[in-house]
């Protein structure tokens, strides 16, 4: 992963840093009219201290979307949309950053993953993945025998006979305490 720290963070990982450090919609606002006004991408990026990306990508957001598209964007898509979106994409010849503003997806890599995985495995690919822990299925217990089931009868019995041995033990000696404090 080939990333950039934002300005005045030091790398934590060598190697990689995150792009989508949080910037407010009212500092990508005023990053994005200051583009308009006609200054570079590259000086107010440097000048707000935003990914020159991130910046990018938020002044076409803004640009076919308004501030709504910097504000919110769509989650939990079907196999179905995802397969519309990567047709959509074909059809008008776009790249897969230009789809996902066009869509209004977040991550500029959403799309590119969607299509590698209907390239791959076809429409199933685009199914959500299960995430986490495979829930753990506990194996079947056999059914015990006559035998063990009195094995473990016997072995129940033998604790319990134990427990109150110790039990009795424990009392025999307390009361020989509070005699002999008497």
């Amino acid at each position: 992963m080939n990333c950039t720290p934002k300005v005045g963070q030091q790398n934590q990982q060598k190697g990689c840093s995150f792009i989508m450090t949080k910037y407010s919609v009212e500092e990508r606002i005023t990053a994005i009219r200051a583009v308009e006004v006609g200054e570079s991408i590259a000086s107010v990026a440097k000048q707000y201290q935003i990914d020159r990306r991130v910046l990018e990508r938020s002044v076409k957001l803004y640009e076919e979307h308004g501030e709504e598209g910097l504000r919110s964007h769509a989650y939990n898509w079907t196999a179905a949309q995802k397969y519309s979106v990567l047709e959509y994409m074909h059809e008008n010849g776009l790249s897969c950053w230009e789809t996902g503003i066009h869509f209004r997806i977040s991550g500029t890599a959403t799309v590119g993953q969607w299509e590698k995985r209907y390239l791959e495995k076809g429409i199933m690919g685009l199914e959500d993945k299960k995430k986490g822990r495979k829930p753990r299925t506990p194996k079947p217990k056999l059914p015990k025998t006559r035998e063990e089931e009195l094995l473990d009868r016997i072995q129940y019995l033998e604790a319990e006979n134990e427990y109150l041995k110790k039990l009795n033990a424990l009392v025999a000696e307390r009361e020989k305490r509070e005699r002999g404090i008497e």
